[in-house]
């Protein structure tokens, strides 16, 4: 079972006022499970809602999508047959106000770091960003790639350097979630705990 305490201790300790400003655990359903405290919990139920919303649309699209299906001479149609399902690993969500990162701990549990972000430079348009299990992890780390995607969203010095600040926190936030992920995935492992996959969740 879960210990929501222990989960609500360990989430709070790693919570600050600016890189990481609020944790939650989640299902994919977005029933809250474990929260820092404090917390607004009208207003963390609907960002809840809102992330469980984008994450159940996005894995959706990541799905293989059938192939054009052709017409037989007695007038059937075959389509091609789907690949393997594609799970969703991870998700990044970047608005105006602040970054808010999602990563699947194992099936079922989602662990969701809403992050602060600096300001944001003029023309910044909201993303969002879908990881299957095979993908690269975004942002990328500080490579030839990731200056190129900066120098992209640039025009100028000014906004280059919050550009790339903005990058930079972003990829400390990420490596924050998967940090903490991977320790929470640790202990429900040693304690033999996987989600169920329909009922209710046993938590103390």
């Amino acid at each position: 079972m879960l210990n929501a305490r222990a989960l609500t201790e360990l989430l709070t300790l790693n919570t600050d006022d600016t890189l990481c400003k609020q944790w939650w655990l989640m299902t994919p359903n977005g029933t809250l499970l474990a929260y820092n405290e404090p917390s607004g919990i009208k207003t963390l139920r609907n960002k809840a809602a809102m992330v469980a919303l984008s994450w159940q649309e996005h894995q959706l699209l990541m799905q293989p999508q059938p192939e054009d299906s052709e017409q037989d001479e007695d007038g059937s149609q075959e389509s091609e047959a789907l690949g393997p399902a594609v799970k969703l690993r991870a998700l990044t969500i970047e608005s105006t106000t602040s970054n808010i990162l999602t990563t699947r701990v194992q099936a079922g549990l989602l662990l969701t770091l809403e992050g602060g972000v600096p300001p944001r430079r003029r023309g910044f348009e909201p993303k969002t960003s879908a990881e299957g299990d095979d993908d690269a992890v975004y942002p990328p780390e500080d490579t030839a790639e990731a200056a190129t995607s900066s120098e992209e969203l640039t025009t100028s010095r000014p906004s280059s350097t919050m550009s790339n600040a903005a990058i930079s926190i972003l990829r400390l936030q990420r490596k924050k979630l998967d940090a903490l992920a991977d320790a929470i995935l640790d202990e429900l492992e040693r304690t033999g705990f996987t989600m169920p996959g329909k009922g209710a969740i046993n938590m103390f």
